[in-house]
């Protein structure tokens, strides 16, 4: 189930990034965007949040900032859902362009947006920190208007 993500999940996001990501948010980075008004879902199964999305929304311009699946749920389609309904949700607040960064070397993660129709259209140099230092990031967008 897709349901809004809540204040209250916080637990439940600091765990799954925990879990994923090799720099996780901290939940100092989490109650910035809880306090700045972006957006976000969670694919909650058996009570059990799997998933979630954080979006910015901006005049014209929806940034992902955080797509994150538990390892053993993924390439279930979750992320893709995940994916799909901040699109929509975007789309319908008349916002015409989606941005987001994603590691160079997350290659499911590239799948997945290039599979959603995003076109790479630049990379950060060291955007990502790594246990070895810094890693580049991969820019991503998709007009919405053709989308």
């Amino acid at each position: 189930m897709i349901r809004t993500l809540f204040k209250s999940d916080l637990n439940q996001l600091l765990e799954i990034e925990k879990l994923v990501h090799v720099t996780p948010w901290t939940e100092d980075t989490f109650k910035t965007c809880f306090n700045s008004g972006y957006v976000g879902w969670v694919i909650e199964l058996d009570k059990k949040i799997i998933g979630f999305i954080i979006i910015s929304l901006t005049a014209d311009e929806c940034h992902i900032l955080n797509l994150c699946v538990v390892h053993e749920f993924q390439h279930q389609g979750w992320g893709w859902r995940l994916l799909e309904n901040a699109l929509i949700h975007a789309k319908q607040k008349g916002i015409s362009i989606a941005y987001l960064e994603v590691r160079k070397s997350n290659t499911r993660a590239i799948s997945l947006y290039r599979g959603m129709q995003f076109q790479l259209i630049g990379q950060r140099k060291n955007y990502y920190p790594t246990e070895a230092g810094n890693e580049d990031a991969l820019i991503f967008a998709l007009d919405l208007r053709e989308a």
